[in-house]
Order: C-alpha cells, then sequence, then structure tokens
C-alpha cells in the first residue's frame, strides 16, 4: 500500500494544476523524463553526467505534410556550481510554417541542505521563421498573402527554476518570455504592428522516483503548459524501470493522446522510443505519432556533484562498466 500511495501522490501532486490540451507554439514532446532539459533549462548542468541527445519526432506519420521536429541538445556542469548547455532545433509544423533555431543555457545551482538543491536557468533563443505562401487558396488576391518563402528572425527568452533531490524534482519555466514578435507579417500593408508575437508559455512539472527493491524502481511525473489565451494541458507519466537500465513507460496527455514508450541504458548510451495513441480526430489521417531519442552519457571529473538530479544512475551504469 506504502507504494501505491507514492505514486498517487507523485500524479496528483501535477494533475491539480490542468484540464483539458490546447495546441502552441512551443513544439511538442512525449520523451520529457527522456530528456528534462528540453523542457526546463534550470536542468542544466544537474546530472551526474553531461549528456549530450539526438531526438526526432514524426507526427501523426504516414499523413502528407504532417509535422516533424529535430533536436540536438546538451548540457554539462561547470565549476562554482554554474551550469551551461545548448539546443540546436529545427520544427516542421507541417504545412506553410517552420521554426528553426538554437538556444543558449546558462545556470546556477543552490545548496538547501545535506540532500536537496534549488537550480535557476535562463536561456537566450534565436529562431528563423519561415512562411511559404506557395499555396492553393480560394482568393488569390488576399492582401494577406505574399507570394514566394517569406522569413524573418526572432530573439526571446526562456527562464526555469527547479529544486530537486536524489529521487524527485518540480519547478517551473517560462518559454517565450519576452513575447517578441516573429517577423511574419500577416499583410502587405508592411507595418510592424501587424506581425504575430508569441505568447509567453508557462510550464509546471514534477517527478518522483520510488525504489520497490534493489532491482526495480517506478517513477511518476507530470508537466502542465498553458498560456494566457489557451487552456492547460496535463502530460501524465509512469515509467518502471529495471536494474538502472531498462524500462518502460505509460503516459496519458489529455485530450491528445495515449503514449507508450520503452529504452535502456548500455554503458554510456541510451536509447529511448515513444509511440503516441492519438485520440483526437486527427486519428482520421493518422492514429501514429513516434518518437525516437539517441544519448550519449559523457562522463565527466570536473563540475559539482556533491547534490545531482537522478545521481542513483551513475552509481549503477559505473558497476555495468567494470
Amino acid at each position: 500500500m506504502s507504494i501505491i500511495r507514492n505514486i498517487a501522490w507523485g500524479a496528483a501532486l501535477v494533475a491539480g494544476f490542468a484540464t483539458t490540451a490546447q495546441a502552441q507554439q512551443v513544439f511538442r514532446r512525449s520523451q520529457f523524463l527522456v530528456n528534462p532539459y528540453l523542457s526546463n533549462p534550470a536542468v542544466a548542468g544537474t546530472l551526474p553526467e553531461s549528456p549530450i541527445s539526438a531526438s526526432f519526432r514524426n507526427q501523426w506519420t504516414g499523413f502528407d505534410g504532417a509535422p516533424r521536429t529535430n533536436t540536438i541538445s546538451a548540457h554539462t556542469s561547470l565549476p562554482n556550481r554554474f551550469g551551461i548547455g545548448g539546443v540546436i532545433y529545427s520544427d516542421n509544423t507541417g504545412g506553410a510554417i517552420q521554426q528553426s533555431g538554437v538556444e543558449l543555457t546558462g545556470s546556477y545551482t543552490i545548496d538547501l541542505n545535506n540532500y536537496d538543491a534549488v537550480s535557476f536557468g535562463l536561456s537566450l533563443m534565436a529562431s528563423q521563421w519561415s512562411f511559404d505562401n506557395d499555396l492553393e487558396v480560394w482568393d488569390v488576391e488576399d492582401p494577406a498573402l505574399q507570394w514566394g518563402m517569406e522569413q524573418s528572425m526572432s530573439l526571446d527568452a526562456n527562464f526555469g527554476m527547479m529544486i530537486f533531490g536524489d529521487a524527485y524534482s518540480f519547478g517551473f519555466a517560462i518559454p517565450q518570455l519576452l513575447q517578441s514578435k516573429s517577423g511574419i507579417n500577416p499583410s502587405n500593408i508592411g507595418t510592424t504592428n501587424n506581425e504575430n508575437s508569441l505568447f509567453r508559455h508557462f510550464r509546471f512539472m514534477g517527478r518522483y522516483e520510488y525504489d520497490v527493491n534493489k532491482d526495480f524502481s517506478i517513477e511518476t511525473a507530470g508537466l502542465v503548459r498553458f498560456t494566457a489565451v489557451t487552456p492547460a494541458q496535463l502530460d501524465v507519466y509512469a515509467k518502471a524501470r529495471y536494474a538502472q537500465t531498462a524500462w518502460l513507460m505509460l503516459g496519458f496527455r489529455a485530450g491528445d493522446a495515449v503514449l507508450v514508450g520503452a529504452g535502456f541504458d548500455y554503458e554510456q548510451f541510451g536509447l529511448a522510443y515513444t509511440y503516441d495513441i492519438t485520440s483526437t480526430d486527427a486519428r482520421l489521417f493518422s492514429p501514429h505519432t513516434h518518437e525516437v531519442t539517441l544519448t550519449y552519457f559523457m562522463p565527466r571529473n570536473g563540475g559539482f556533484s556533491s547534490r545531482s538530479l537522478n545521481s542513483k544512475r551513475i552509481i549503477s551504469r559505473s558497476r555495468l562498466v567494470r
């Protein structure tokens, strides 16, 4: 019963924030537990290793023009409790609009006691937006359409905070903090007042891991995101891990999809796969979404290590390497 109570508490901790789902400007992911740095810049430098990850997400597989997202990320710790990280991403939304860019992160961690710490992260983001107006339209004289490829650059920021210990973490992040303009002009008037603005997003997240015995552990997690103009969307995850090497995951995204996943870590490498079963009307076009992440956990000797998120993993992996 104590195991059930811990699992229920971990899920309920974040479930109270959310209701239904809505599409947003920030690209979607199903592998929050695999690479939490992409959801919160405060994660940068808090792991006992330096992960380098590459991921690919194909949403609504088989549907012509379906969204596709590619990301490459890495982060590590520096002396004096600083951390750094970076992300390169390309997000094709499956239509006329594409977004690509880079994100550079700096973080700082403060010890709270012998076991816990709080981390703050700030990322600077540079994005290129592309809008291909070569479309089939009802009104070819629509003044909102400037034929050809339209491109622009935007600069913004991402702030995050996280309190964490060996078996838990919770915090929040605010992507598109500055609410800059995308630069894509919806009309041919040419006035900057008509440019599309980005909305500030809010993310609340938490995770808790319970050791059933020396080989098995169960991790529950939740992620809530919303904006000032969209209702909240909730992701809930439960992951069972064996010997800190192989794992199975079951998840649920309210009003959108059921998630199943699997993965394993071998020495310094990790592979994760997630399959989304679409529950919205989009399933009529394609009920399938695939996401794959390959990670290399680079060992490190420098940086701070007295308090690290998921520090049990490096202990287990060192036994395997020997």
